[in-house]
């Protein structure tokens, strides 16, 4: 019995290391080669960045549905992970190249990739590093937090070959009594989720970055109260916040000051929490 145990074990073991390298094999043969047909659509993407606004990077995920390679997955601890064959995966970093003139930056890529795995882009994520020129921020750098643009088959997917997007920002300095521990953040005008894109043919992506340098909102801790922060708007307007975190992140005020033509945002009563 012990040695019937054995050898039964032992072939298991052997079963279980082949199948692992027929998965490693197959993992091992997605060619990540890209060979455009000529019908294959491209995209152009050009960002148009404000003074201080230097683009970083983009990366691109392409997905193919003809190529699977063994990738890990975990969905709840120990007992819920494993690997499995999934549809191969394919990721690339894209340098934005400056125009010889103006303040736009430019990349140009394949949305339909080919090559023998037939690559598709499904997604683009982007962001920027800001620089201050803020008086109380100056030369201080920030980052902005990326945004996923997605490349789907979707029923409400944009199908323009063109499209425009313009994603207005601006500062957040937290202000201490040493200027040189002032702390710097972006927040957005108000929340924007890209919608999935799909277009009908070539074409470009235009995206352009704001910072509304000179309408920074300045917050001071309370010093008799740890969990207070006064918050100062662009006009003088003042207001409280028990979060800086939260400081900015869908003010109807601060949105309506930087909308050109409103000139009086008092019916948006600076926020009080």
């Amino acid at each position: 019995m012990k040695k019937n145990f054995s050898a039964h074990h032992l072939a298991l073991a052997c079963t279980f290391l082949a199948c692992s390298a027929v998965a490693s094999d197959a993992a091992e043969k997605a060619d990540r080669t890209q060979n455009p047909s000529a019908d294959a659509r491209w995209l152009a993407l050009i960002v148009k960045a404000d003074v201080g606004v230097t683009p970083l990077p983009a990366t691109l995920e392409y997905e193919s549905e003809k190529c699977r390679e063994l990738r890990s997955y975990g969905v709840g601890g120990q007992s819920q992970s494993g690997s499995t064959m999934m549809r191969a995966l394919n990721f690339e970093h894209v340098d934005l190249v400056k125009e010889p003139e103006g303040s736009s930056y430019k990349a140009r890529f394949a949305i339909d990739a080919g090559g023998r795995c037939e690559w598709k882009l499904v997604s683009l994520e982007t962001s920027f590093v800001f620089k201050s020129s803020h008086p109380l921020a100056k030369g201080m750098e920030v980052h902005a937090n990326r945004k996923t643009f997605s490349f789907r088959d979707r029923k409400d997917a944009v199908r323009a070959p063109n499209v425009r997007m313009q994603m207005p920002y601006f500062p957040v300095i937290l202000v201490k009594d040493d200027p040189r521990q002032n702390e710097l953040r972006l927040r957005e005008k108000g929340l924007f989720i890209p919608p999935s894109f799909d277009p009908s043919a070539s074409g470009m992506m235009i995206l352009e970055w704001k910072v509304f340098d000179d309408k920074a909102m300045l917050v001071r801790e309370d010093t008799e109260s740890r969990y207070r922060y006064f918050v100062t708007y662009p006009d003088g307007a003042t207001g409280t916040n028990t979060s800086v975190g939260q400081v900015g992140v869908e003010d109807e005020r601060m949105q309506c000051l930087l909308t050109s033509g409103k000139q009086n945002c008092d019916q948006f009563a600076p926020r009080e929490r």
